[in-house]
């Protein structure tokens, strides 16, 4: 097999010591239970691959099993080899179009030079209305075979190979979220609609969130969690989801509390317990967004497009983690007077 000599070479250069630290630290976290400032984890001595691992574009990933799962294995080798400080994962990457995939919406490559992830091409109006009407997608349809294939494939290195089973988490696919979603199906005049339609946009949103947690639940059947947390880029939280809300941005808080919340709420609701990601502006809608039970953490990947001191005092304050990057707006926005225990920059 391919792989093999790829995976041993992984397995060999895993620490359990420094892997099971850095586990224990980021479960610390998770869990509240720091104290001295920002979560500073720490890094991993760099442990360099003993082969040459190759290169494989994204769009080679997508057209083949074998090359996604070596791919995703690669970024931890470059993990291991730079001596990170984040917990190492794989996931089966098909960009943000997963769930639009199942739904009908066609793939859209991109020219393999730019090397990124495919999106999907919008629905036509009768389309999504015969999904607002509809029963839910079959597993069988899009990307299914391949995430499922791939995450067996997953499941046996995890058997397989000891180390690479402890210390390498296996991420759920990229589901987005419900809007994010709906919006990749309708296309941007989503809002628009909005407004002028917003009975059939509810009604696409319960479809999909339905489909979101069968889809999921369906995914931990093949591929069971390892424990109670969840790595998002590595980046451990409490619970095993992490919900992307990238539409929101575009939304007032009176938008997001009717098209965004109530169905970020199901999900975590029904999976009691995650995070959320969000990149762009969300300091307007933060306050409604906490509201969540079995919200755990934020995960903001831009704060210099918010307003930090409102995210802090919305988040970390409350007892819920922060996940994002060092800024200048951080220093700004008076760390001193936030429980910043609650907060990671890694």
């Amino acid at each position: 097999m391919m792989l093999e000599q790829y995976l041993r070479d992984l397995e060999n250069r895993l620490d359990d010591g420094q892997e099971h630290q850095l586990l224990q630290e980021w479960i610390c976290f998770a869990d509240g239970q720091l104290g001295d400032g920002p979560f500073a984890p720490p890094r991993r001595t760099p442990a360099p691959p003993a082969i040459d691992w190759p290169d494989i574009r994204i769009n080679q990933a997508i057209a083949s099993d074998e090359q996604m799962v070596l791919s995703q294995f690669k970024l931890c080798s470059d993990q291991l080899a730079e001596g990170s400080d984040r917990l190492l994962s794989v996931r089966t990457n098909y960009g943000v179009g997963i769930i639009p995939r199942f739904y009908g919406a066609d793939a859209y490559i991109m020219p393999d030079a730019m090397n990124c992830l495919p999106n999907v091409r919008a629905l036509s109006e009768r389309q999504l209305r015969q999904i607002a009407a509809g029963s839910l997608p079959d597993f069988a349809s899009g990307y299914g075979p391949h995430i499922f294939a791939v995450a067996r494939m997953y499941r046996e290195i995890r058997q397989q190979y000891p180390k690479i089973g402890r210390w390498i988490r296996i991420d759920h696919p990229d589901c987005q979220g419900p809007l994010d979603i709906v919006e990749l199906l309708w296309g941007s005049t989503l809002f628009y609609a909005l407004y002028d339609e917003p009975d059939l946009v509810h009604a696409l949103l319960d479809n999909v969130t339905c489909f979101y947690q069968a889809f999921l639940d369906h995914w931990f059947a093949i591929m069971p969690a390892a424990d109670t947390y969840h790595a998002y880029g590595g980046r451990l939280h409490a619970g095993s989801i992490t919900i992307r809300d990238d539409s929101a941005m575009n939304l007032s808080p009176e938008l997001c509390r009717q098209f965004v919340h109530p169905y970020d709420a199901r999900i975590l609701d029904h999976f009691r317990a995650g995070a959320i990601h969000f990149c762009g502006r969300g300091d307007h809608y933060i306050a409604d967004m906490v509201q969540s039970n079995g919200l755990t953490a934020i995960d903001l990947s831009q704060p210099h497009l918010n307003n930090m001191a409102r995210i802090l005092s919305e988040t970390v304050d409350r007892g819920i983690n922060l996940h994002t990057v060092p800024d200048p707006g951080l220093a700004d926005a008076g760390l001193a007077g936030h429980a910043v225990h609650r907060l990671s920059l890694a």
